[in-house]
């Protein structure tokens, strides 16, 4: 040790390697305490409204209770934001750079770019929001010390709903200092995408899925004239390419019948989970394969098919794409007034009414309702879970 204490103070060269290490680590030290200033100092909400990029959420910010209150208790834009922890805090300022950058691209630089990213940049906070358990609102919201007497009996009532099942404040509270983005931008712009895939793809596989409802024929001179259409085709129902004519396409559908209901294929016996519809015509033309009796029920059903023509626009070659589509489709459109519920939470039957009653608070068209119908029936827990079927 003696030695070693010598080495580290005789001089190398004009100075001691001792004093060198000293002066190193005093640097370092002023370095680390200045950087560790200068990053406190970019959060302050001041700092943060500085970009002219940040201006819309400021003014909405602004509008809400954690800018203005009855006990005057202000939250800014650091609390929501940056994380307090040092691993997560020094995490979060090195992503700010990427942000910075952006500022300097322009990306969000008008109000149009903003709203058109504002989808994007939400989920992004409310994922990192999930992953750390809300940890930026538990730093002043704590569970223990919530008066649910207090509060509004149907507020409480789903509060202490939510901490039973675990879930954590985001899930619920999205849009509270900040306008809600439109939430169907997002499985929008799938189902562009979907609509795209299917053109390149040009349903040359041999098992396709619909990508949305479709009418079909009885014979290709009709499909052709888009004439006499004998019923529909429901999206996500599995097609078998029968037979190719042009831009046209001899399909197989499969599904049960209920013994008495001639004009509606489903998906599986005992479901209501639509697969297609059969005017009159086509109705006479579907072969019944087997007979049923379901369990439960004692209702008689029959395994069928029907052999129909259509053409081969918005027809895609895996249900992977699909259902991924109907997973956005849930989280955009349930996951608003509280977490979505997953599929496998339901019976496929009981998603119809439970779907029903929220129907008034969702912004879906018929279309796109259908869909989303089918594809948590295809998930409900007596289904697999997962669609698996297909």
């Amino acid at each position: 040790m003696k030695r070693f204490w010598t080495w580290l103070w005789t001089p190398s060269g004009v100075l001691s390697t001792g004093f060198l290490l000293a002066i190193g680590i005093l640097i370092g030290a002023i370095g680390l305490v200045g950087a560790h200033t200068a990053l406190e100092a970019t959060e302050n909400t001041e700092f943060c409204v500085s970009c002219h990029e940040l201006a819309p959420a400021y003014e909405e910010y602004k509008l809400s209770v954690h800018y203005s209150n009855a006990s005057g208790v202000q939250a800014g834009c650091a609390d929501c934001h940056v994380p307090e922890p040092f691993v997560p805090w020094v995490v979060d300022h090195y992503r700010a750079l990427g942000e910075a950058y952006s500022s300097f691209k322009g990306t969000i630089d008008t109000p149009e770019k903003f709203e058109a990213h504002r989808l994007e940049m939400a989920e992004r906070v409310w994922d990192e929001m999930k992953a750390s358990d809300s940890r930026e609102c538990r730093s002043c919201h704590v569970e223990h010390a919530m008066d649910f007497e207090k509060q509004d009996p149907e507020a409480a009532k789903l509060m202490q709903a939510g901490f039973e099942k675990g879930e954590t404040c985001i899930d619920c509270h999205k849009g509270i200092a900040h306008k809600l983005p439109d939430m169907s931008q997002g499985y929008k712009k799938t189902f562009e995408d979907l609509t795209a895939r299917a053109a390149e793809q040009d349903a040359k596989a041999d098992e396709l899925y619909v990508l949305q409802t479709k009418p079909h024929y009885l014979s290709a001179e009709d499909a052709k004239a888009d004439d006499n259409s004998t019923g529909q085709i429901l999206a996500a129902t599995h097609l078998q390419v029968l037979e190719r004519s042009g831009d046209l396409l001899k399909v197989r559908i499969d599904g049960w019948q209920q013994d008495g209901v001639d004009k509606v294929i489903y998906e599986l016996r005992g479901q209501r989970i639509f697969t297609a519809t059969a005017k009159t015509d086509a109705a006479e033309s579907i072969t019944r394969h087997s007979t049923e009796t379901d369990p439960d029920t004692d209702l008689v059903w029959h395994k069928v098919s029907l052999d129909v023509w259509i053409d081969k626009s918005d027809l895609l070659d895996s249900i992977d794409d699909l259902w991924a589509y109907g997973s956005e489709m849930n989280n955009a459109t349930c996951g608003v007034c509280h977490s979505a519920v997953p599929p496998e939470h339901l019976l496929a039957n009981q998603w119809i009414g439970t779907l029903k009653a929220m129907e008034r608070f969702i912004a879906l068209d018929k279309e796109q309702y259908r869909f989303l119908q089918k594809f948590l029936q295809m998930h409900a827990s007596d289904t697999g879970g997962a669609g698996a079927h297909h």
